[in-house]
């Protein structure tokens, strides 16, 4: 992603980070689920209608820069300022994907039904999606062998923010970064705009 307004900044080594770290899920989520036949039905986005993400700052932070700067979605932007119901305010029902921010979506996103997780014993398993009904995954599925986990990248991802990875709802957190970049936005635009002092 290339966010001109924020060069040399902690946004943009966060962005580069998160970059890295979701490249690698990508590979690791993709071969997980082609090994394992795993696989949501065509068209389904029922996990967004029922579900806010918790993310970190960071990914707070990407998906603000993605919304700003890349996709430039003033009507996107305004929906989460005004969200107060329940479900993802990024869901939409008219997209492939039912994301208005699918390629900066959040790491939970990213390995929900496509990685395995540890229950409360240890033991590593895959459990489909509650709402999926067209069977087109295994209902249960557990491993002797290593395989991806949430719990994997889950620590990654928390040790890119000084707090440790605190989580905040999507719809919480995500409306006061919007501000604070489009802030940092209009600072630099105003001081590009300025006349260049002649002495």
């Amino acid at each position: 992603m290339n966010i001109p307004v924020c060069s040399g900044t902690y946004i943009e080594e966060i962005i580069a980070s998160l970059a890295n770290l979701y490249d690698d899920v990508e590979k690791a989520t993709h071969a997980f689920t082609a090994r394992y036949g795993i696989a949501c039905p065509p068209g389904c986005g029922s996990c967004c209608e029922h579900f806010i993400p918790d993310i970190t700052h960071s990914e707070a932070a990407y998906i603000a820069a993605y919304l700003l700067f890349e996709l430039k979605d003033e009507e996107t932007i305004e929906k989460l300022y005004r969200h107060n119901g329940s479900g993802c305010p990024l869901y939409r029902s008219d997209t492939p994907f039912h994301c208005s921010v699918y390629p900066a979506r959040p790491l939970i996103c990213r390995l929900y039904a496509s990685s395995a997780y540890h229950d409360k014993y240890g033991k590593t398993l895959f459990r489909s999606c509650r709402y999926e009904e067209a069977e087109t995954m295994p209902k249960y599925l557990y491993f002797d062998e290593h395989v991806v986990t949430m719990q994997d990248f889950a620590y990654r991802l928390r040790s890119l923010d000084c707090d440790r990875g605190r989580l905040s709802l999507l719809s919480e957190i995500l409306p006061d970064l919007l501000k604070q970049l489009q802030f940092i936005a209009s600072l630099i635009s105003h001081n590009d705009s300025e006349e260049p002092l002649v002495g």
